[in-house]
């Protein structure tokens, strides 16, 4: 019978999962569309994140394989920053009105990709 099964795929050791900033904001949009969405971050780490959902009005319309575009806000150092970035949804746990999506960045500009890797790089040093 444990023949039948897939075999996981070995993505290596995780990434750590951190704490995301309190002033961090992000929209998320399926690609392409206007349409975009305030949603709650539960933690981030280097190479994704994972957003939280619990609206039992609206569900997010994103399924796993959507590719969505991700803007996030934050102040760093006292000034403010917007990165853009592209995901991927790789996981959907949970019910449509209360779900968590797994994130998983794909693309960004350079400046982007800096920013983005300042952030982390900055709660990682408060962690030591």
């Amino acid at each position: 019978m444990t023949s039948l099964l897939r075999p996981q795929p070995d993505s290596g050791p995780r990434s750590l999962r951190l704490t995301p900033p309190e002033n961090l904001k992000v929209e998320a949009r399926t690609l392409g569309t206007k349409l975009s969405f305030d949603v709650p971050v539960s933690n981030i780490s280097r190479s994704g994140m994972l957003l939280e959902w619990s609206n039992k009005k609206y569900t997010l319309p994103f399924i796993e394989n959507t590719l969505v575009e991700i803007e996030l806000t934050t102040t760093l150092r006292g000034e403010p920053r917007n990165i853009n970035i592209l995901g991927k949804v790789t996981r959907k746990f949970g019910e449509n009105s209360a779900s968590q999506y797994g994130i998983k960045l794909i693309h960004s500009g350079e400046q982007d990709h800096f920013e983005w890797i300042n952030i982390i790089t900055n709660l990682e040093k408060t962690l030591l």
